[in-house]
Formats: C-alpha cells, sequence, structure tokens
C-alpha cells in the first residue's frame, strides 16, 4: 500500500516558511492531515504533530504571532561559564505545553499516523527518533516509543533546544537536544516507514549564497556558521534520500521491462528480494522538495529571533514558494492523492 510522508526541516522562526507551504499543499495539493508519515527537526518537530492534526490556523497565529519572550529568556555570555546554556528555554516548553494537548496526541493515536520527532543524545552521541509508532530500527540511529502526551511535549522540545543556546531536555535519564545536529530534515525516518512518496520542506536554500563583505561582528560569524553547518548536515540528508529514490526507480524501471518481456512476476519478484539488496524495504520513488531559493530574512543565528513581522514575511514566501514548485509540477492544480 503506497504511503505518503510529510518531512519539515529545523530552522527556528524560519518554520513560517514551512506553515506558508503547508496553506498552499492544502488548498491545492492535498489535505496536511492525510499524509501516513509525519518527520520533524526542531521547529519542524513543532510543525509536523500539529499539521497531523490538520490545526493549520493554530500554526499560522504560532508563527505569525509569538514573539522572542514567548520562546526564551535571553542570557548574557557569563551564563556560559556559570550555567547550562546562553539562553532559557522555559518559555518554550510553557508554550508547548499549552499548545499541544492531550487532545492531539490522542487524535494521532486514533488515526495510527507515524509521527517521528528527531533528537540527539548527549550520552551516546546517537541520533534518536522518538516515534508514535514502530520503525525498523537502522544501524545509524535508535528509535524511542511516544507512549503518552507528555513524552511527545518532551520530545518536541529536546529536538526544539539547540545545544549551547539552550538547555538540553532530560528523559529516561539521557540528556536530548536539537535533531539538527544529526539530520536537519529527516528524510530517513520516512524512507524506513515505508514511504514511496514524500514532501519535503527544508527552510534553507540549497547553497549559501557568496559572502563578499568582510564580517565584523561576533553575531555575524556566529550566524553563517551556523548557516554553513545546517548546510552540510542538510545536503548529507538529501545526498542519501536521493540514493534511495535513484535506487527504486531503477529496480521499478528493470521489473516493468521484464514483465514486459514474459517474465513471470514470481520469478522477478524473487529475484529483486534477493539478500543484500540495498533497497530492501524501502519504497521512496518520489521525493518533492520545497525550500527558498535565497536565505530567508529575519531569523537571526539559528532561526532563534522571533520577530512576528518577519514571520509573516516567511510564511509569504513559503506559500510562494510552494506554489511555483506544485505549479512548475503540474499544468493542471494537483489534486492526485498519491502525491
Amino acid at each position: 500500500m503506497a504511503k505518503t510522508a510529510l518531512v519539515v526541516s529545523g530552522g527556528g522562526s524560519r518554520g513560517a516558511f514551512a506553515v506558508g507551504a503547508l496553506e498552499y499543499i492544502q488548498n491545492h495539493v492535498r489535505p496536511v492531515d492525510q499524509f501516513d508519515i509525519y518527520c520533524g527537526t526542531s521547529t519542524g518537530s513543532l510543525i509536523v504533530p500539529l499539521a497531523a492534526c490538520g490545526e493549520l490556523q493554530l500554526l499560522r497565529r504560532l508563527y505569525t504571532t509569538t514573539r522572542q519572550n514567548d520562546v526564551l529568556i535571553l542570557g548574557g555570555i557569563t551564563n556560559l561559564a556559570r550555567s547550562i546554556s546562553l539562553h532559557d528555554a522555559q518559555p518554550l516548553k510553557r508554550l508547548i505545553d499549552r499548545t499541544v494537548t492531550d487532545a492531539h496526541f490522542a487524535q494521532i493515536q486514533r488515526r495510527g499516523v507515524s509521527v517521528f520527532i528527531t533528537t540527539v543524545s548527549l550520552q551516546t552521541e546517537r541520533l534518536v527518533y522518538w516515534a508514535t509508532q514502530p520503525l525498523r530500527v537502522g544501524g545509524d540511529y535508535d528509535v524511542e516509543s511516544i507512549s503518552s502526551a507528555n513524552l511527545l511535549r518532551g520530545a518536541m522540545l529536546a529536538s526544539s533546544c539547540q545545544p549551547v543556546f539552550m538547555q538540553p531536555v532530560e528523559i529516561r535519564g539521557q540528556q536530548y537536544v536539537d535533531g539538527g545536529v544529526r539530520e536537519v530534515t529527516p528524510l530517513q525516518a520516512a524512507i524506513d516507514a515505508g514511504a514511496d512518496t514524500i514532501i519535503s520542506i527544508t527552510l534553507t536554500p540549497e547553497t549559501l549564497p557568496p559572502q563578499p563583505a568582510p564580517l565584523t561582528k561576533a553575531s555575524q560569524i556566529l550566524e553563517r556558521t551556523i548557516d554553513m553547518f545546517s548546510e552540510d548536515v542538510g545536503q548529507n540528508d538529501y545526498r542519501l534520500a536521493r540514493l534511495y529514490q535513484r535506487g527504486n526507480q531503477y529496480l521499478q524501471a528493470i521489473r516493468n521491462r521484464l514483465l514486459a518481456s514474459g517474465v513471470p512476476a514470481g520469478v522477478v519478484d524473487n529475484a529483486l528480494a534477493q539478500a543484500g539488496n540495498p533497497f530492501t524495504n524501502t519504497a521512496v520513488t518520489t521525493i518533492h522538495e520545497i525550500r527558498p531559493q535565497r536565505m530567508l530574512e529575519g531569523g537571526g543565528p539559528g532561526g532563534l529571533l522571533f520577530d512576528p513581522a518577519a514571520m509573516e514575511l516567511m510564511r509569504q514566501r513559503g506559500f510562494a514558494e510552494a506554489r511555483a514548485f506544485f505549479e512548475a509540477l503540474a499544468p493542471a492544480p494537483v489534486q492526485d492523492p498519491t502525491i
């Protein structure tokens, strides 16, 4: 049975871009609560559980009205010596606790959809997916079950807490931080959960624009460095996902050619199911990648600057970029439920 996945990357306040893209998807592609799989990192982890519940109006409000003090208590440089983080993320915890309700978790459980939240354990250095449904464990990550609304909220907070800037979140005896340290756009969970079609929203351009002018402030250098780090991790996320995509497309073409030549389906399937096939248990053949063509302005280092006016502009950019992408993909408005 074909499965579809929605994947949203990390990027802090730049998540407003993803909300705008989801608004276009809702109106012109498919209802955002009708995917089978939802995967999010950092700000993406805040978006996908609410998207799974169809809460687009709530997401729009959150990503166009949230202010700095709704997310962080900003700290001074001395906190790096005497505290666990530069800033305090307690306001973000309170925001998540009052926004993501027990009813939301019950709705996700009732529908049986798979929600995967990306974190990294400081104790094991491993990528850890927090999952509402079982996931085949790969060698590159661990899986922890989300068995309650409190665990969902805790995983969302942990995924959003950028290390050093925000304090880690302790769950079951380990400290967890932003999954973007290992995976900015969590495509691997969607692939391993059996998605054949993925719509992924990444909040940065594919490549950073040149910076010819000298950087004269530490904040500028920090922002540029974080963007370079995220770009590198994000490129690797897509590089591996595209390999799976091309491999499955190739195997599908081989299968169709053999069947057209009269080879029995059972013989073809047995041949392709031989041990050692690196694409066994994966189905992805289509990845729709939506991302800004140029850097989103106003998010600050790591997307930790929350300015409602700037976020509204990012939301509009997301809607426009999604519209351009899907209009280029098909000459008529896309309403095919398989996309």
